[in-house]
């Protein structure tokens, strides 16, 4: 927790800074999806396009999706995540770094729980699909700071409906052998339509691996998508609170 002794501390008031611009997700609800915490019928437990994932995948996806915060279209977060990409900076790539390895210490165990995960054996980032050469910038930026091994996945080029899920986008090339039973903890930096994140989880579930969660940096948003309105209006005056999580919110008593 918390305190005067809390090796964390200077990290904390740094993201304390990105509090005016992040938002925590919202708790799954009537119109609110399970999975990705975007905006969902009435009636429906999932979006329209995670139900199409679910469907396409025949249930082989990400045994949890947990966005840090809701990254909204022309703000600071939907920016920074965006940037560090293509023109990084050491700021943003230092809060970006700082965002995730906070909610990591604080709530790897919410995030495993929701995964039905007791211990992690292995952690892979959500490859690009744009032919970006060299190592991805997210893998880069996490560097060595898990002591875990990482699973390398590369993308097949596929580019019909490149939103939509496909099973056979990512190649895993861990041996086999390497993944059974593994339970991998999958990072991406931006949740817009899930379908390279759901695709990567299945790629990993069919090599072996018995449970993956996704963490995710910044659920996209568009604020100019109707269904988007009333879940901007219930986190406008909500500043970001890292003591919460999207699991932590939908489990505890």
């Amino acid at each position: 927790m918390p305190g005067a002794s809390d090796p964390w501390d200077a990290v904390r008031r740094r993201v304390a800074q990105q509090a005016h611009y992040l938002r925590n997700p919202l708790d799954p609800a009537p119109g609110i999806c399970y999975v990705c915490r975007g905006p969902a019928k009435a009636g429906w437990s999932r979006c329209y396009t995670c139900e199409q994932h679910l469907t396409a995948a025949q249930s082989s996806l990400a045994d949890a999706v947990v966005p840090i915060s809701y990254a909204v279209k022309r703000t600071q977060h939907a920016h920074a995540l965006a940037a560090y990409k293509s023109t990084p900076s050491r700021e943003i790539q230092t809060n970006l770094l700082d965002l995730l390895m906070l909610f990591i210490t604080d709530h790897h165990q919410c995030v495993a729980r929701a995964a039905h995960i007791d211990q992690w054996s292995h952690l892979a980032v959500v490859p690009s699909t744009r032919g970006r050469p060299g190592e991805h910038p997210l893998r880069t930026l996490i560097g060595n700071r898990f002591l875990l091994p990482w699973i390398h996945l590369t993308a097949t080029g596929i580019s019909s409906e490149p939103r939509a899920f496909h099973s056979d986008r990512f190649t895993v090339h861990t041996p086999t052998e390497d993944l059974s039973d593994a339970r991998v903890l999958l990072f991406e930096d931006t949740w817009t339509t899930g379908a390279r994140v759901q695709s990567a989880a299945y790629a990993i579930k069919k090599a072996g691996a018995a449970r993956v969660a996704v963490v995710v940096l910044g659920r996209h948003v568009n604020p100019d998508f109707g269904p988007w309105q009333p879940i901007l209006q219930s986190i406008a005056d909500r500043p970001y609170r890292p003591d919460l999580c999207a699991v932590h919110l939908s489990e505890e008593d």
